[in-house]
């Protein structure tokens, strides 16, 4: 009889995958022999091939490695590990901001404004949720 795991809301999440991408794989299957030929019935289909082999690995190391996944919750509130996420989301964020603001510089020098104005709504939105979280985040502490 195998082990129970050690986390059922884990499991849980593993199998919700598990059941998206099965969905996925049958609406791109669907759509193929509705005859609907395009690049969405592929993105669909891998896509769900991909959950299903990603929740898959899941419950397999849950499975056969369950004290990996104690210690990784563990990890998960050392507050050493939460200062270096944290840097490193700041240290994303800079850098994407940098790059999508030469994207824009070289859309504008291409003359090409519909992708300048989707980059600039896309740094836009990128700042604001980044200032709202900042807020929300500093209400929380």
């Amino acid at each position: 009889m195998p082990k129970k795991p050690l986390f059922k809301k884990t499991v849980t999440n593993y199998t919700f995958i598990i059941c998206v991408g099965l969905v996925l794989i049958g609406s791109g299957s669907v759509m193929q022999n509705l005859g609907i030929e395009s690049h969405i019935m592929g993105f669909t289909a891998g896509a769900g091939c991909a959950l299903v082999g990603l929740g898959a690995i899941g419950l397999i190391i849950l499975h056969f490695h369950p004290k990996s996944v104690e210690q990784q919750k563990i990890d998960n509130k050392d507050e050493r590990n939460i200062k270096i996420r944290e840097k490193s989301a700041y240290g994303a964020y800079a850098i994407t901001s940098i790059a999508m603001g030469v994207a824009i510089l070289v859309f504008v020098a291409l003359n090409n404004m519909e992708a300048c104005f989707i980059i600039t709504m896309v740094l836009a939105v990128h700042t604001l949720s980044y200032l709202i979280l900042m807020f929300v985040n500093n209400k929380k502490l």
